[in-house]
């Protein structure tokens, strides 16, 4: 919602002010460089508003939105009010269960720093681009593009990415196959002129059908755009790149774990495509230093070194963290995980129960609510999911509150640590507070 505010006032003339919960999330910092006022929820805010664009997470109910409709204000989606802006200009969505942010900001870099000045909407603030948007003046407007409640059907791009398609927000897709149906409708959409970017090895790549041609990424021969002879260092991994079979050049990429390979070899492939020279694109990417809360570090304490991750699904958990054992073999990994809402950890609770075989020893904080969750009963407890993974061999500790966590970490903390904060909520307050 802080990207859409950032680039409403460039293409559609517009004023803009928000309305938030008072508690403060790394975003603000980013609406206050940008000059765009937030308010605490109230009605009154949307007096003598033209338009009200509302994010998925509030229902209808909501005070604001009640009070838009009394006065005959009209009211917008995110997704709605995003696709009317997309198609202003020539759209390139990218889509995937995991790894959508870090590949909008590699392709987002990339495009930026070969002239072609894209608008860009992403879903972090990503230093690289100056913030979690980009308002430039050139044909393309690049946004990341969720799945959640099939948002990204309201979108009509020229180009599409699939980073991969797992099974993720149980609490509207009944299954893994209404997931593929609803990216499958997506792939269609795209017009015949236009390019569908699939990663080669997904399992449910076959299942994707499109008017517009596929080019496929990974790391098998099949792949259109591939990465071979790979070496992992201390969170930098070296490849060649090959193209169409043929040998393209090599890349230095400042980021840990193989999923961070397959999202540059995304962005290789697109900004191939839009006609950046392959030499500028890999020099792109070996600049690229990350976004926040993607494997973004803190600081170091007594050595030890303490690093943030979005990671809240049992597939990025444990690719997070074998990415991190890959880059640090040496060091003590301390994964601590604050399960992001009920309905996601309940139905995917073995799933988490086996992602964390990777760590040395795994802190459980209590489940972080979403909105739309906090009113509703349930009988699921982190403590419950603590026990499933101790089941699994893996030394772990339920302690809940933050703050017990951060007063365990505090006396128990070495030199040769990693400690690695886990989850969509506020688990980074834990790093924050150790750094303190």
């Amino acid at each position: 919602m802080s990207a859409l505010a950032q680039i409403s006032a460039q293409l559609e003339d517009a004023v803009v002010t928000g309305s938030d919960v008072s508690e403060r999330f790394f975003t603000d910092s980013v609406l206050e460089r940008a000059r765009i006022p937030v308010f605490e929820f109230s009605a009154n805010n949307v007096q003598d508003k033209d338009l009200v664009v509302v994010s998925a997470a509030y229902p209808a109910t909501h005070p604001e939105i009640v009070r838009a409709g009394e006065l005959h204000i009209p009211v917008l989606s995110y997704p709605q009010y995003l696709g009317r802006l997309m198609s202003k200009k020539r759209g390139i969505s990218v889509s995937g269960t995991h790894g959508k942010t870090t590949t909008t900001a590699m392709i987002g870099l990339t495009m930026i720093q070969s002239g072609c000045d894209p608008l860009i909407i992403v879903g972090s603030d990503v230093p690289s681009i100056g913030g979690n948007t980009h308002c430039g003046q050139g044909d393309f407007f690049l946004a990341e593009s969720c799945e959640y409640r099939r948002h990204f059907l309201n979108y009509s791009p020229e180009y599409l990415v699939i980073t991969n398609i797992d099974f993720d927000h149980p609490d509207y897709f009944p299954d893994l196959n209404d997931v593929i149906r609803a990216f499958q409708e997506f792939a269609r959409k795209v017009p015949s002129h236009g390019r569908v970017f699939i990663w080669a090895e997904d399992p449910h790549r076959r299942e994707i059908q499109a008017s517009a041609p596929i080019t496929t990424f990974g790391f098998s021969e099949e792949a259109d755009i591939r990465a071979v002879d790979l070496v992992f260092s201390q969170e930098k991994c070296t490849m060649k790149i090959l193209a169409g079979g043929k040998y393209a050049g090599d890349l230095a990429l400042h980021l840990p774990g193989s999923h961070n390979v397959l999202n540059a070899l995304a962005t290789i492939a697109v900004c191939r495509e839009v006609g950046v020279p392959m030499p500028e694109i890999l020099a792109s990417l070996s600049r690229f230093n990350g976004s926040k809360r993607r494997f973004e570090h803190l600081g170091q304490r007594h050595g030890a070194l303490i690093v943030d991750d979005y990671a809240h699904h049992p597939t990025e958990i444990r690719t997070t963290l074998e990415g991190a054992r890959l880059s640090y073999p040496d060091r003590r990994i301390r994964a601590v995980f604050q399960p992001h809402t009920f309905s996601r950890t309940q139905t995917l609770l073995h799933e988490f129960s086996q992602s964390f075989f990777a760590a040395d020893e795994v802190v459980v904080a209590d489940i972080f609510a979403s909105a739309r969750e906090k009113n509703s009963p349930t009988l699921l407890s982190a403590a419950a999911l603590a026990d499933l993974i101790r089941e699994q061999g893996v030394n772990v500790r339920y302690l809940g509150d933050l703050n017990a966590i951060k007063d365990y970490l505090d006396k128990t903390i070495a030199p040769e640590d990693l400690i690695l904060t886990l989850g969509a909520g506020d688990v980074y307050q834990v790093g924050q507070r150790l750094l303190g």
